[in-house]
């Protein structure tokens, strides 16, 4: 670890507990509130800025405490919202399940220094037409569907997941184990229709879930963040049913190499290579990770299947799979047989609106190379991961 990592490190520490911040001399609160905006912790570190001696008297403080204020009240408005939400689907007698984020803020010493892009609440797929209606009786509206979610709006500017499952089935060795994820829902105490995971079953999606981002492009600290907060939550999992869940999902390297991550961050251990590794990875990879490695990644399990993973790739650009048609198509869930028309149509459609898009796809699908996917191969490997499945590609949201 070097300065900078061991700092934020630092300020982490202190937001979480009551420790005073000991920071490097050298360590630079803009370069720390820059870093923060792409991480999407700025909430989670205020607390441990507002600690240092004097800090009141830079500049950058008062950026700190007004972007926290911000994240303040997008959290008040968030949790309220989905609190209604959930709310409506109780009186409605409708089952749902709150998941990631809105589960963990309540762990955290304050909720707002867990920041979530949207609220996910895992639905059945039978209810769905009575969850709209719930839905757009709260003024939301409808945005787009896919593969595993459909995305909801606030007029606030808010934005709902509801999930279909867990873990979108093109992650089919992660989807194989999970299915919907009913299963391993239990009843919320003092509820008709509200579920929960038991803490053992939530850690162990916590790690599939961080998973699935780091090997498709990476994924930043608040998911490492996660982990260290739920294990102070949580100090007495059962451990022998997480370790051997997670062999069933081929991760239990992944989550060793992890908790070794959190000692050396939280507890002051020694670091290794592969610790220096994760650390030097999670830090340079922005929140949701860096959009450069999707493509590699996905050519990575394409050549699972196929040694022409350009040409499959460039394939499945202009003619994808039912499944992603119809997301963009509705008419397909009723009428398959249009698809081989509805290609024609979409590829009018992209020489027509959409040119510039697709030439950028096309350029990065032209810069794959055997070395780039080795290279990612092996950096997976040496962690813990792999794609353990051949097939398509994830669909997208949009066009």
């Amino acid at each position: 670890m070097n300065d900078f990592q061991k700092g934020i490190v630092a300020l982490l520490k202190s937001s979480l507990t009551d420790a005073e911040p000991h920071l490097p001399p050298d360590m630079d609160l803009q370069t720390v509130y820059d870093f923060a905006e792409k991480q999407q912790i700025v909430a989670t570190l205020y607390y441990g800025v507002s600690k240092i001696p004097g800090v009141e008297a830079y500049p950058v403080y008062q950026r700190f405490f007004a972007r926290f204020c911000i994240y303040l009240g997008h959290d008040a408005d968030q949790m309220e919202t989905t609190a209604r939400i959930c709310e409506a689907f109780e009186n409605a007698g409708i089952d749902y399940m709150p998941v990631k984020g809105v589960m963990l803020k309540t762990m955290y010493p304050s909720p707002e220094m867990r920041t979530m892009g949207d609220s996910d609440i895992l639905i059945r797929m039978e209810d769905y037409d009575r969850v709209c209606a719930v839905m757009e009786s709260l003024g939301c509206e409808f945005q787009y569907e896919s593969d595993h979610e459909y995305s909801w709006g606030t007029s606030t500017g808010l934005q709902i997941e509801l999930h279909k499952r867990l873990i979108p089935t093109y992650n089919k060795d992660y989807y194989a184990y999970y299915g919907d994820g009913w299963k391993w829902a239990r009843p919320c105490e003092g509820s008709k229709h509200r579920y929960e995971m038991s803490p053992e079953d939530t850690f162990v999606f916590l790690v599939t879930h961080y998973a699935k981002h780091y090997r498709d492009q990476g994924a930043g600290l608040k998911y490492v963040v996660d982990f260290y907060v739920f294990k102070q939550k949580y100090p007495d999992l059962n451990m022998a049913y997480v370790e051997a869940e997670l062999e069933k999902l081929q991760l239990h390297e992944f989550y060793e190499n992890l908790m070794q991550l959190l000692t050396v961050w939280f507890e002051d251990s020694a670091p290794t290579e592969l610790t220096d590794f994760l650390t030097q990875k999670i830090f340079y990879d922005g929140v949701f990770g860096r959009t450069e490695l999707s493509a590699i990644s996905s050519g990575l399990k394409t050549s699972k299947t196929t040694k022409s993973v350009k040409a499959k790739k460039k394939w499945q650009l202009f003619f994808p799979t039912y499944s992603v048609m119809r997301l963009h198509y509705p008419i397909l869930n009723k009428w398959a047989i249009l698809l081989p028309v509805l290609w024609f149509i979409r590829l009018a459609d992209l020489a027509i609106h959409h040119r510039d898009r697709y030439r950028h796809r096309m350029d990065r699908i032209n810069q794959l190379s055997d070395e780039s996917i080795s290279e990612y191969q092996r950096e997976l490997n040496y962690v813990g991961l792999d794609y353990n499945f051949g097939g398509d590609d994830p669909p997208t949201k949009k066009e």
